[in-house]
């Protein structure tokens, strides 16, 4: 009986100590720049005036995660040039890496244009590897953030777009309803929350542009954070 127990006991033992020097998967992998912006950024800085907003979206992405289906993220703004742009990237990037793996995300806008070379030298700034092509009057962007995932792929689209998804849809707008009157017309594929950010011209200066954007980036880590 002694010798039986000793036996368990040390099957038991060899278990543990074998599972101690397991390697735990770890969680997808950013660039090393962009692991550094992201970590550099205070989720709990974000602007009391969306706070609610916030945690509407941050529920939907964390539905996602029990559910059998995508579900879609949609960023309007009156042109598809800067701020849905930017925050389609950030919160693409940051799904990827927190594991929000059925989450799927656009951005669309009232018209479009060319999206921002200031918006595109910052994301290179920050770790992004970016290429693009031009083709039909129109440049498209391959946004890489890291090599284990497909790139994300930018161009300026209108909210008919092929592309964009008709169901299971979280729409987000990220202009001023208020006070910029293209953005007054936008209609949405589902009750959108509004979530506007300061609207950037392209004359300027790269302190508004980098606070902008910190500002976006800090909200959808808020939105992606588990």
């Amino acid at each position: 009986m002694k010798k039986t127990i000793f036996i368990l006991a040390s099957i038991i033992l060899g278990a543990i100590v074998s599972s101690s020097f397991t390697t735990i998967p770890s969680g997808p992998k950013l660039y090393p720049e962009l692991e550094a912006f992201f970590k550099s950024l205070n989720d709990k800085q974000t602007t009391p005036s969306h706070q609610q907003a916030l945690v509407d979206i941050k529920d939907n992405v964390a539905f996602s995660d029990r559910d059998f289906e995508d579900w879609n993220l949609i960023f309007y703004c009156s042109e598809n040039t800067f701020r849905s742009q930017a925050s389609q990237v950030f919160a693409h990037t940051l799904c990827y890496a927190e594991k929000h793996k059925r989450i799927k995300v656009f951005s669309a806008g009232v018209s479009t244009g060319d999206i921002s070379p200031k918006l595109i030298a910052y994301l290179t700034k920050i770790g992004y590897k970016i290429t693009s092509s031009t083709g039909q009057g129109q440049t498209t962007y391959l946004v890489r953030f890291s090599d284990q995932a497909d790139p994300i792929k930018l161009y300026s689209k209108t909210m008919t777009d092929q592309s964009l998804p008709k169901s299971i849809v979280t729409s987000v707008i990220v202009c001023d309803i208020k006070n910029e009157t293209d953005c007054a017309t936008l209609k949405t594929e589902s009750t959108p929350v509004n979530l506007p950010f300061v609207k950037v011209n392209s004359g300027d200066n790269d302190e508004k542009i980098d606070a902008t954007l910190k500002s976006i980036a800090s909200e959808m880590l808020y939105v992606a954070k588990k």
